[in-house]
C-alpha cells in the first residue's frame, strides 16, 4: 500500500468506492423492479429446495463417471412431473368440488337465515351465558344491570355480517357459470406461473455452483473465508425454515386430512387442503386453519365432535412443536417468536401475502447475518484481549452475551 498518497488517489481504496457503487446501484435497481422479481425469487427458493437432492444424484456415478448436472436436474423434473400429475387427476377434483359446493351451500344457508333465526340464536347463547354465570347480555336492547353484566346487541352485529357475507357470495357465486369461468380463468393463469416458475427453477438448478462462485468473486480475497462462514451460516438457517417449514407442511396436512375424514367433518379435502397451504405461514397459519375445521366440526356434529376437532389440531401442533421443529428444523433456524411475528406483520402491511410468505425466510438471512456479526466481534475481541499491551470491548473472561435469536451460532 503507498501510505504517502491520500486516501481518494489509493488503488485499493479506489476499488472498494466503485464496488460499493455498483453494489448500491444493483441493490437499486433491485429495489425499483421489485414487483416483476417475484417468479425469479420464488424460482430462487424452489432451486435452494430441491438442490441437496440435485447435488446427491450428480455426486453418484453411473460407468464410473459422475452424472452431469443437467441429467440430474432432469431425473427430479421428471418426479416432481409424476407427483404433480397425481395430485392433478386426484387431490385437485375432490378439491374444487368441495369447495365449490361449499360456497353454494354457505349461499344458500345464509340466504335462509331471518331475523327471528337470529333472535333465537341468541336467545340460546343469553341463556347460556346466564346457566354459567358469565357477566354478558347478548340480547338485543339489553341495557347493563346492578349485577354488574355487560350489554351486547349481537343481533344486530349478525344480521349485518352475514347480510354482508350474503351480499358478497350472490356476487361472487350467484351465477355458477360465472363463477366456475373465473375459476378456469384462474386456473389457467396459475398454470402459465408455475411452467414459467420451473422452467426458471431448472435453468437456476443447472447453474447453481456457478452463480454461487460468481458472487464469491465478488467479494475482495481476503473477506472470502468469512463470506463462506457467512454462506453456510444462512444454509444453516434456510435448510430449516425452508425446506422444514415445507416438510412439516406435507405432514401436517396429511395428519389433518386423516383426522377429518376419521371425524367425517364435511369437505374434509378442501379444509386440508386450506390447511396445508396455511401451516407454510409459522404460528398464524395453525390458528387460521383451525377456526373453519372447528366450527364445521361443531356445525356437523355437535360440541362432541368440535371439540374433537380441536383436540386432533392440538395434538398435530404438539408434534410439530416439540418433535419435528426439532428434528427437521434444528437450532441453527431458531427465530424468537417476536421477530417471527414482526416479520410477519411487516411483510404482510408491505407486500400482502407474497410478503408474509418471504417474510420468515429474509429474517432468517437477517438472523443468520447478525449471528456471524456477534461471531466475528466475539472474535475480534478475544485476539485483541490476547495481545498485550491493548485492552478489549468485553472482558476477557466474559462469555459472549446469548443474541436475541434462539440456537447455537453455526461455524
Amino acid at each position: 500500500m503507498q501510505t504517502g498518497l491520500p486516501l481518494w488517489r489509493r488503488p485499493r481504496a479506489q476499488l472498494y468506492t466503485v464496488t460499493a457503487i455498483v453494489w448500491a446501484l444493483v441493490l437499486a435497481i433491485l429495489f425499483l423492479a421489485w414487483p416483476f422479481l417475484l417468479p425469479f425469487l420464488l424460482a430462487a427458493l424452489a432451486a435452494y429446495v430441491i438442490d441437496p437432492v440435485i447435488a446427491r444424484i450428480a455426486a453418484a456415478r453411473v460407468g464410473g463417471r459422475p452424472v452431469p448436472r443437467a441429467a440430474a436436474v432432469a431425473v427430479v423434473y421428471a418426479v416432481l412431473g409424476v407427483v404433480v400429475y397425481l395430485l392433478a387427476v386426484s387431490v385437485f377434483p375432490a378439491v374444487y368440488r368441495e369447495a365449490v359446493r361449499g360456497l353454494l351451500e354457505l349461499r344458500d344457508a345464509l340466504t335462509n337465515v331471518t331475523p327471528e333465526r337470529i333472535r333465537e340464536w341468541t336467545g340460546g347463547i343469553d341463556r347460556f351465558l346466564r346457566r354459567y354465570g358469565i357477566p354478558l347480555d347478548v340480547t338485543p336492547g339489553g341495557t347493563p344491570t346492578a349485577g354488574g353484566r355487560f350489554s351486547v346487541d349481537l343481533a344486530a352485529g349478525l344480521a349485518e355480517a352475514l347480510q354482508e357475507t350474503s351480499v358478497f357470495l350472490r356476487g361472487r357465486v350467484g351465477d355458477v357459470v360465472t363463477f366456475s369461468r373465473a375459476i378456469v380463468t384462474g386456473t389457467f393463469q396459475t398454470v402459465f406461473f408455475v411452467i414459467l416458475l420451473f422452467m426458471l427453477t431448472a435453468f437456476i438448478s443447472m447453474d447453481a455452483p456457478r452463480i454461487l462462485r460468481f458472487f464469491e468473486t465478488l467479494v475482495p480475497t481476503a473477506w472470502r473465508q468469512d463470506f463462506r462462514r457467512l454462506v453456510r451460516g444462512i444454509d444453516a438457517g434456510l435448510s430449516g425454515v425452508v425446506r422444514g417449514q415445507l416438510t412439516i407442511m406435507l405432514v401436517n396436512g396429511t395428519l389433518t386430512l386423516v383426522g377429518l375424514l376419521v371425524l367425517r367433518v364435511p369437505f374434509a379435502f378442501a379444509l386440508a387442503f386450506l390447511a396445508t397451504l396455511l401451516y407454510v405461514v409459522p404460528l398464524f397459519g395453525t390458528i387460521l386453519s383451525s377456526v373453519p375445521i372447528v366450527l364445521l366440526a361443531l356445525t356437523a356434529g355437535g360440541l362432541s365432535k368440535g371439540l374433537l376437532a380441536l383436540g386432533w389440531i392440538l395434538v398435530i401442533h404438539a408434534l410439530e412443536t416439540y418433535v419435528l421443529n426439532p428434528k427437521i428444523m434444528g437450532d441453527a433456524s431458531k427465530i424468537h417468536p417476536v421477530l417471527i411475528v414482526l416479520a410477519l406483520v411487516v411483510g404482510e402491511r408491505t407486500h400482502g401475502i407474497i410478503g408474509a410468505l418471504l417474510a420468515v425466510p429474509v429474517a432468517s438471512v437477517f438472523v443468520a447475518v447478525f449471528r456471524f456479526l456477534h461471531r466475528k466481534l466475539a472474535e475480534l475481541d478475544a485476539r485483541a484481549a490476547a495481545q498485550p499491551g491493548t485492552t478489549s470491548l468485553a472482558a476477557p473472561d466474559a462469555a459472549p452475551t446469548e443474541p436475541l435469536t434462539k440456537g447455537r451460532t453455526q461455524p
